[in-house]
């Protein structure tokens, strides 16, 4: 195989081109989850999870009466360190990087965060969330996926003209 040849192969398998394995659609779209939980000074509690709300990818089996399971949903929000499965809905398992307190309050609780989302045939993509609680039952959790920019296509399809290009003057 041409040197040329070889360097396309390696740009495309870095790209995720690769030929040999077959890669799912990233994930688009978002959804609005509400239910019941339990919250004490550092640990919030999810008891119970119903899809209020989805658009895109998401919303094709995400909407409102969707009934979810709680796997993991006992959050350490003051010594957190990511938590895998947290939530099922609709296909869809959500796992928890990050999580920030936002606007801390007395009579709610609102928090933000990073994590990904996967499922249903389509490759695991990151979101960002929020949480928001305005009284001592009841949330709403809302998440957003957020795919890979399409600038690092196109930049990657620039390098491989470019090595193209190097290639005809050579």
């Amino acid at each position: 195989m041409s040197k040329f040849l070889k360097t396309i192969a390696i740009f495309a398998t870095v790209l995720g081109f690769n030929a040999g394995t077959a890669n799912a659609a990233l994930i688009t779209g978002d959804m609005g989850i509400t239910g019941n939980y339990t919250a004490d000074a550092t640990t919030l509690t999810l008891n119970s999870a119903v899809g209020t709300i989805g658009s895109d990818d998401i919303g094709v089996t995400v909407g409102f009466g969707s009934l979810g399971s709680i796997n993991n949903g006992i959050l350490d929000y003051t010594a957190f360190g990511g938590q895998a499965n947290v939530l099922t809905i609709g296909g869809w398992q959500l796992d928890l990087s990050t999580i920030v307190i936002e606007n801390p309050d007395v009579n709610s609780l609102h928090l933000t965060g990073t994590g990904s989302i996967s499922g249903n045939a389509f490759d695991t993509t990151a979101v960002t969330w929020s949480f928001s609680a305005q009284n001592a039952s009841s949330y709403s959790l809302g998440v957003t996926a957020v795919p890979v920019p399409a600038a690092v296509w196109l930049f990657g399809s620039g390098l491989l003209g470019l090595v193209g290009v190097a290639r005809r003057k050579a």
